[in-house]
């Protein structure tokens, strides 16, 4: 890492093995040099809760940026809130200009925060099972958060102690505190602003309104990551992955980027849940469709599975639906008689989903 903040929960380097590299600097690689530097005086002194910085001949626009930046390169920053930028002036002329910055809190109130989030993230590695950077970590992390925490537009605090502490938040921060986690298991995350678009539906949205969601980084590429639209779509105990690890084309068709730095195109289909795990068909065989479903049930998602081509969806559901098979299908993986199946299809994912639960 190219640094650690000086009230960061040290014990989680040693813990989690932090890997070597920059998990924490996305939006840092995008700035320009004088950028880069007002980037790191402002870190300084938010570390050690500076209250007030000499900033030179540093424009407004270049400090907002480099502010912006850095909040959302680090959530662990969570007492910043923003900065006033100062001009001084003597006879008419400018004396200086200044930056004083504004904090939620104290010292001592940092370190007793600091002090529940090394609580919260321990009995979440311990709860999720693993702590290896890989894919298989941050599935787990994003389906913990939709498991386990609630939307709550109504909970002022978006800093990551909101949902790491009392599970409850709004989109900014699960973003930081899902960025927090990756950063801390050594896995690159940033977060990114934007909107979600009107009429997508999601969190009841009827007109645009700020966002924030992850960039991820993983098996070397960028994806995108949104825990709280996963809310907005989850229905309860099960866990919908259609916000996780998406491509540009993906995250578009519901939301609109409008971040401070240009955000990467994202265009690895193999990182989408439904290509890890298999769930995606190129052929129709109906044990294979079965043993589909149970897999997707064992992710904690309802049963679903897609299919690589219109005409192999098309046999599926010729044989599935219109022939009636898909209650042999669920007889067969829940060993028990049903009447009758509940389901959806899906012509734009080539997917077909199940509504009941078979018990895995």
């Amino acid at each position: 890492m190219r640094r650690i903040s000086a009230v960061l929960l040290l014990v989680f380097i040693a813990v989690f093995s932090i890997a070597a590299g920059a998990v924490d600097d996305y939006c840092y690689s995008q700035l320009s040099l004088s950028e880069q530097i007002a980037y790191d005086a402002m870190f300084d002194c938010i570390t050690t809760l500076t209250s007030k910085w000499n900033c030179g001949s540093f424009s407004q626009d270049t400090l907002k940026k480099a502010y912006d930046s850095l909040m959302l390169d680090h959530p662990e920053l969570f007492w910043s809130e923003s900065f006033t930028y100062v001009t001084s002036y003597v006879n008419n002329s400018i004396a200086g200009r200044c930056v004083e910055f504004e904090y939620t809190m104290t010292r001592s109130q940092i370190e007793k925060a600091n002090r529940e989030i090394e609580q919260a993230l321990f009995d979440i590695v311990r709860e999720i099972g693993t702590v290896e950077p890989s894919y298989e970590t941050a599935r787990l992390v994003y389906a913990w958060m939709v498991e386990n925490c609630i939307y709550d537009v109504s909970n002022m605090d978006q800093s990551l102690y909101s949902v790491l502490v009392n599970k409850s938040g709004v989109c900014a921060s699960f973003a930081k505190a899902y960025e927090f986690i990756m950063q801390c298991l050594g896995i690159p995350c940033t977060c990114v602003n934007g909107r979600l678009r009107s009429g997508s539906g999601i969190l009841g949205v009827s007109s645009n309104i700020g966002h924030e969601w992850n960039l991820l980084y993983l098996d070397g590429s960028w994806s995108h990551v949104d825990v709280t639209s996963a809310l907005g779509v989850s229905q309860d105990g099960f866990v919908d992955y259609g916000f996780f690890c998406c491509t540009t084309e993906e995250i578009l068709e519901t939301h609109i980027i409008e971040n401070v730095v240009a955000v990467p195109i994202c265009n690895d289909e193999t990182l989408g849940v439904f290509e890890r795990y298999g769930l995606v068909f190129d052929s129709y065989d109906m044990d294979a469709v079965a043993d589909g479903f149970a897999r997707s049930a064992s992710l904690g998602m309802l049963p679903e599975v897609r299919f690589s081509s219109y005409r192999t969806f098309l046999e599926a559901k010729e044989d599935l639906i219109d022939n009636a098979q898909l209650i042999g299908v669920v007889e067969a993986l829940t060993a028990k008689s049903v009447e009758s199946v509940d389901y959806s299809i899906d012509e734009k994912s080539l997917s077909i989903r199940l509504f009941n639960d078979i018990g895995l």
